[in-house]
């Protein structure tokens, strides 16, 4: 008996107090693990002929708010699938937001039809990326920097913490 509390209600206190080291433990290792794993993205295409992207106006076009760059060249993105790692990733880093925050904008910005979500592809392979931009001259897509290829235009690079 520690001043008035009995062993049964002294117990579970420790347990508690236990688990949450060893909770804060693990967190601590897998956002270390992260850290050691970001990857920077390149916002692209394969038309040379669009020009650079800012930060804001990348952030506009993720967000539905335009469809068009420099006042008159209407954009198509294109979005890797929901199961992603990159896209979690490049819509937390661009954004501040996961993939269910923007599921959830998407769908209202669908239901009060102002906007719909971008075309979603299959996979998150870089030929399927770079055969879907082919097909669409004005399409925007995304992908770790380190997976485009050399001939695409980067109209932005992502980075953590921007």
């Amino acid at each position: 008996m520690f001043n008035g509390l009995s062993l049964l209600t002294f117990f579970p206190a420790v347990l508690i107090a236990a688990s949450l080291m060893l909770t804060s433990t693990t967190v601590t290792a897998s956002t270390e693990t992260k850290k050691t794993e970001e990857v920077e993205f390149a916002v692209f295409s394969m038309n040379g002929e669009l020009p650079p992207l800012t930060k804001s106006k990348a952030r506009m076009l993720y967000k539905g708010k335009t469809k068009k760059i420099n006042g008159s060249i209407k954009i198509i993105l294109v979005d890797l699938p929901e199961t992603s790692i990159h896209r979690e990733e490049f819509y937390n880093m661009l954004l501040g937001k996961s993939v269910t925050q923007m599921n959830g904008y998407w769908a209202s910005l669908s239901f009060s039809g102002k906007g719909a979500p971008p075309e979603e592809l299959s996979s998150d392979d870089i030929k399927e990326i770079i055969e879907w931009l082919n097909a669409n001259p004005n399409g925007i897509a995304y992908a770790p920097i380190n997976a485009v290829p050399e001939n695409a235009n980067i109209l932005i690079t992502v980075l953590q913490g921007e």
